[in-house]
């Protein structure tokens, strides 16, 4: 099957969920794609802004991950549409924008493995900007996206694309694929909520960017290759993140970290806790 011929946005028909690429072995197996006539087509980076939480009333709460999180988002891009999604949105946007049979599969799992598919679905049909609520903030998003560019894709370290930050216009291929991939998965019984989110991401974008899915923590020549791939792309961007206080959208200082306090305070359980270990689909 022609990549290339796939990947032309005007062609872009075929579902390439049909030949799943496999695992990069050597840098002989890359199929350099040209991005740029892809991401040429796609128009600016809309002025929204995408979070969701149990709750919509966050913003008004005293912690130091509020304050210095979502709130200074809000309050850093006025000119953008802020919009918090609680957990009945998410529901009802899921419901709306894939197939039923799809949506049983995910109605009753976790809320985290909801968001996952959810930011997907938002990026990739409304484009504009996501990120975690447990991140810092400090840098407006007229300082962070640059004139021409399309996408930016942070990196955790040299692990993997961050996945729990989108910053895209809409129609993004990358976020088209991963929802392909999600949901194929989710078909075949995969239950890991990592692997349906940050691997299954990582999966998505490497593929579209050199022809075959990559697994976390490539080698540094893999990773070198994924940098230069996007570093040569005007209409792409990357930083090399080391959270918490070092990413694209937070530098500074060394502020308290309460996750832990905000978490018990709105009654949340973190998914890693109840998450159910699904080793079979974890890559070594």
């Amino acid at each position: 099957m022609n990549i290339l011929h796939i990947l032309n946005k005007k062609k872009y028909q075929v579902s390439l969920i049909d030949t799943i690429p496999t695992e990069v072995d050597s840098m002989d197996d890359i199929l350099f794609i040209d991005i740029n006539s892809i991401f040429e087509e796609y128009g600016e980076i809309e002025k929204n802004i995408h979070v969701s939480w149990k709750r919509k009333d966050i913003l008004d709460m005293d912690f130091y991950v509020i304050k210095n999180g979502i709130l200074a988002l809000k309050n850093l891009n006025p000119e953008y549409n802020f919009q918090i999604s609680d957990n009945s949105d998410v529901d009802e946007y899921l419901q709306k924008n894939i197939s039923s049979e799809d949506y049983e599969l995910i109605k009753n799992k976790h809320i985290v493995e909801k968001i996952d598919l959810w930011r997907l679905l938002k990026i990739y049909n409304e484009g504009g900007f996501y990120m975690d609520i447990d991140r810092f903030y400090n840098i407006p998003l007229c300082e962070i996206i640059k004139p021409g560019v399309k996408c930016i894709i942070p990196t955790y370290q040299n692990v993997d694309f961050a996945q729990d930050i989108m910053i895209s216009c809409s129609g993004n291929i990358f976020h088209k694929r991963a929802i392909e991939l999600n949901l194929q998965r989710r078909r075949d019984g995969w239950t890991d909520i990592l692997s349906l989110g940050p691997i299954t991401y990582f999966h998505a974008v490497t593929e579209i960017l050199t022809g075959k899915q990559m697994n976390r923590k490539p080698s540094d020549q893999k990773f070198d290759m994924l940098m230069k791939i996007i570093s040569d792309s005007p209409y792409l961007d990357t930083y090399y993140e080391i959270p918490l206080y070092n990413t694209v959208v937070y530098r500074g200082d060394e502020i308290p970290f309460d996750k832990d306090e905000f978490y018990n305070e709105c009654n949340v359980i973190h998914w890693d806790v109840t998450n159910p270990f699904d080793r079979k689909y974890v890559p070594k």
